[in-house]
């Protein structure tokens, strides 16, 4: 083979190589950015929720135990437990394990980063802001 057939060959082979060139292009760099601050945002906002519904669950815990304590109401713990478990058992074995917060928190990031351009950078900066948050 001569040395022009080489590097013709050369050239074929390397140009069917997928690329894996990162960064080349501006748009590159603008979609990690506007997933990562989606991502941010939404993980500041959702810390913020989580805390309102914690202070929420626990005034409405200690009204009802207040309630029950002067006996102006009685609440059935058990009932009350089998239904929040029920609602919350994302795998269905019957018990609130940690897997089904794993799973519920998995979900929830899917479907927050479904058909966006950098999943990976939605989940970074969803982490990222809600460690800030």
């Amino acid at each position: 083979m001569s040395k022009d057939t080489t590097s013709t060959v050369t050239d074929a082979v390397v140009s069917k190589l997928p690329s894996f060139t990162f960064g080349t292009h501006a748009a590159d760099f603008q979609e990690i950015s506007v997933a990562t601050l989606a991502g941010a945002c939404s993980g500041f906002a959702s810390k913020k929720i989580l805390k309102g519904a914690g202070l929420a669950v626990g005034l409405g815990f200690m009204s009802l135990q207040a309630l029950t304590y002067t006996g102006v109401v009685k609440v059935d713990w058990q009932k009350i437990e089998s239904k929040i478990s029920s609602g919350l058992d994302v795998d269905g074995d019957g018990k609130l394990t940690p897997n089904d917060f794993k799973s519920a928190g998995l979900r929830f990031i899917h479907n927050l980063s479904t058909d966006l351009p950098s999943a990976g950078g939605f989940a970074g900066g969803f982490f990222l802001g809600f460690a800030r948050g």
